[in-house]
């Protein structure tokens, strides 16, 4: 049996494509995207005289230059480049390449050649997860991975059918083979290629230092030193016991527990994880505050479970029961759909059980909710959670509950890899049971034992929630909440007196008891990968987003309008505090003034005279810092429409040295910005005025662009025209030929325009004659001829839309 190839249904579809390539394109002479012929040694060698012998050295990004490289080479050429570069952007994980920068890469390369065949829609969502993170050279030196990867493939064409077939059904005559290529500056392709073209012999490991450091510690199982570094990698794996079980299938993973820290020491986001850990264990008893409930659900959950196997009419009272008695594990708008569900189908939601819990594991869960329909458990969050507090019926120790903000919060907490987009809920659950192990792994080496997985979910838990211990001081409890917030803040030595207790909060510091935090902490049951689904956009975009809003505190969205940045700032910050109370949106604009914003003289209402009223901003962050086991956003609609620096005043201080105060312009009370509020600013990028914006305000934020033309905001109206109104797909190819004509991103058209339930034509034509035509009509003043281009009915025509599918995205 495999141990190196990675079992997970998410990593399917990659080696499906890439045996598929395998047996078209270098067995056979065939094209990978179509039913032609191509492949083919001198398109190889064409792509080897325009490309690799002729480098472009200038500024230019990979794609512009490699259009300039090949733009004139042979159609068949360029498909072999199309092809190459999927091929090359297969290994990729989400997280290190979105799949939709890599199908507009794919895309692009297409659009050099007429008459290029497309990326096929299986091939296409085969992009949207990956393998491993290849690191910064995988996309900084993408011309030298192309490179190396076109030569590779001369290479095996170069030899005689049945030499090219020994090697690439025998791994040591392949390893051979490559041994003949140039490969500086190119061993992450290299071992690429090695594992998607021999899955079951080489691991999927492509760093060069990774491998070195592996080799080292496990010498004695890779074998004779003068063997080659790939066969001895296969060895050593072959070795080790498997680590990771789906679904019956064993493989070794060597960046989990218990293997990754053997060979790699603890990054820095581990090491403060585990302080953190350590500092807040002495003030949390898990035995006595989370350990017995978890396990009472579980037992009553069990008593459900051998009622249904008994056949007692009750299992489903017995159910009800577990997930509401004494409970919070569970969300109850969660359990609640579910149950009605239950009610109204008993035997379909008996024969789900009966599919979780006859071989209990992560795989079960995904054989359960293929029984259960979206309206009993709605959403990847939902689903899981339900799913999950079921399989802890079996052993909580060992299946313990997941919760999605939760475990969103500690993944990034640690720097630990979150599932593919594309995972199923088992195959997260898996990837949550891999991360407990790894907290008690790391937990050993600080001196702290933990039992079993559900005293790491417990210890996980109040890291992300509990609230700090009453006599903590101030710097302590600071500490935390800024750790929480992405800081990646170290805890303070621990004081020897409480002088600075009792930070000024009405909530946090005041709760003693983690008991207390646990009957009140709020679930959210919404994961990331449903918000991304929702909005229509790429888990690894809203990821990254998030990165960094809890590193500097805030961020600013920009962009011209209808691209959603409004929206999409209110959905994340709501998914962000898991309550609307604790969000709140302001609009700028010219007459908007300090007074407004943080705090000023407004006429009594009963009497004469002016008091002093508080503006959104000090009441957004009085009510966090009451409240610091909670994150809150204020958001700041058209940021560029007011006077910035007249109404931020004091806040340009602030936002940079949140740990210290300012004093207030008319209070002059000492203020500061607690770490749990963060800051989402919306700029429309339209009017120009974002690049009038002085040094000092780009510097305390972080800049998130939405460009209708660039992923992913190009890709949210075709996936939501597919989802939603499949008739009407023309519509995205229609609006992506507009914004080629246009060639101005500031102007490009955004989805939002078309974003409604009862889209139709004739809405369809009323968004473009009322919406989109009168800003292009400004936009071209003086210039009315080219508005002739943008007419709607021309863009249908050219695009031929109606009676084709639309591309893949």
């Amino acid at each position: 049996m495999s141990a190196t190839r990675v079992s997970y249904p998410s990593a399917q579809p990659i080696y499906t494509a890439a045996a598929s390539w395998r047996d078209r394109c270098l067995l056979d002479d065939r094209s990978l995207f179509a039913d032609r012929a191509g492949s083919s040694l001198a398109d190889a060698q064409v792509l080897i005289r325009d490309f690799v012998e002729q480098p472009d050295e200038g500024k230019d990004d990979f794609l512009t230059k490699l259009h300039g490289q090949i733009g004139k080479s042979a159609a068949t050429a360029v498909q072999l480049a199309a092809e190459l570069l999927f091929v090359h952007l297969l290994i990729a994980r989400a997280d290190a390449v979105s799949g939709y920068r890599k199908r507009e890469i794919v895309h692009r390369v297409l659009g050099f050649a007429a008459d290029t065949a497309p990326l096929p829609r299986d091939l296409a969502s085969a992009l949207d997860a990956g393998l491993v993170r290849p690191g910064q050279a995988f996309n900084s030196r993408r011309w030298r991975q192309f490179g190396y990867l076109i030569e590779a493939v001369a290479a095996l064409k170069e030899r005689s059918d049945g030499e090219r077939r020994i090697a690439l059904t025998d791994p040591e005559r392949f390893v051979a083979v490559l041994d003949q290529v140039d490969d500086q500056g190119a061993l992450i392709q290299r071992h690429a290629l090695e594992h998607l073209l021999f899955p079951d012999v080489f691991p999927p490991v492509v760093s060069r230092g990774h491998r070195a450091d592996i080799l080292d510690q496990w010498p004695g199982l890779a074998g004779p030193a003068d063997a080659p570094e790939p066969v001895r990698m296969a060895r050593l794996v072959a070795g080790l016991e498997p680590n990771i079980t789906w679904d019956g299938a064993p493989w070794v993973n060597l960046y989990r527990s218990p293997y990754v820290w053997q060979w790699s020491e603890p990054t820095q986001p581990w090491e403060t994880f585990r302080r953190w850990a350590t500092r807040l264990r002495q003030h949390v008893d898990l035995e006595e505050m989370e350990r017995p409930q978890k396990i009472a659900a579980a037992e009553r959950t069990g008593q459900a479970a051998a009622a249904l196997r008994d056949a007692s009419e009750d299992w489903p009272d017995l159910l009800r029961t577990a997930f509401s008695k004494d409970s919070n594990l569970v969300a109850r708008q969660a359990h609640q759909a579910f149950m009605q569900w239950v009610t109204d189908e008993p035997e379909q939601a008996a024969q789900a059980l009966r599919d979780l819990w006859r071989d209990p594991g992560p795989a079960a869960i995904d054989r359960f909710l293929a029984h259960v329909p979206d309206t009993a458990a709605h959403g990847t969050g939902v689903r899981l959670s339900v799913a999950s507090f079921l399989l802890g019926s079996i052993d909580p120790k060992v299946f313990p509950q997941w919760r999605a903000a939760t475990v969103d919060t500690a993944y990034r907490l640690a720097g630990f890899a979150k599932p593919q987009p594309t995972a199923s809920e088992g195959e997260r659950y898996e990837v949550f049971l891999n991360f407990l192990d790894q907290v008690s792994d790391i937990a050993r080496r600080g001196g702290l034992a933990l039992r079993d997985r559900l005293d790491a979910e417990g210890l996980v838990w109040a890291l992300v929630n509990y609230p700090p211990s009453a006599d903590w001081t101030t710097s302590e409890q600071e500490a935390l909440t800024a750790w929480r917030s992405g800081k990646g803040t170290q805890p303070p030595p621990e004081s020897s007196t409480i002088e600075e207790s009792g930070h000024a909060t009405d909530g946090g510091s005041e709760t003693t008891a983690a008991g207390q935090a646990m009957a009140a902490a709020e679930h959210n049951p919404i994961d990331l990968a449903d918000l991304a689904h929702d909005l229509h956009l790429d888990e690894p975009f809203l990821d990254e987003v998030v990165q960094l809003l809890r590193d500097k505190g805030q961020v600013i969205f920009y962009g011209p309008p209808g691209t959603g940045k409004t929206f999409v700032a209110r959905r994340l910050a709501a998914w962000l505090t898991g309550n609307l109370a604790r969000v709140r949106l302001v609009q700028f604009h010219p007459s908007y003034a300090y007074e407004d914003f943080v705090e000023g003289l407004r006429p009594r209402p009963d009497q004469p005279g002016f008091h002093l009223v508080d503006g959104p901003l000090v009441e957004m962050a009085r009510a966090a810092d009451r409240d610091r086991t909670h994150d809150y956003v204020l958001i700041i609609d058209e940021l560029n429409r007011g006077n910035i620096a007249r109404v931020f005043g004091e806040l340009y201080f602030l936002l940079e040295y949140r740990d210290q105060p300012a004093r207030l312009l008319y209070s002059h009370d000492d203020f500061r910005l607690p770490a749990n509020l963060h800051i989402i600013g919306t700029m429309n990028s339209a009017d120009r005025s974002i690049a009038l914006l002085d040094t000092a305000l780009r510097r305390r934020f972080y800049f998130v662009p939405f460009r209708a033309d660039q992923t992913p905001v190009s890709q949210v109206l075709a996936s939501y025209l597919a989802r939603n109104h499949p008739h009407l797909t023309w519509l995205a190819a229609a609006v992506d030929r507009a914004n080629k004509l246009l060639n101005d991103p500031t102007v490009a058209i955004g989805p939002s325009h078309f974003i409604r339930d009862d889209l139709d034509e004739t809405w369809i034509r009323r968004a473009w004659e009322h919406s989109v035509l009168p800003t292009l009509e400004d936009h071209f003043y003086g210039q009315e001829h080219r508005l002739a281009e943008f007419d709607l009915d021309l863009l249908q025509a050219e695009v031929n839309a109606p009676n084709e599918d639309a591309p893949a995205s």
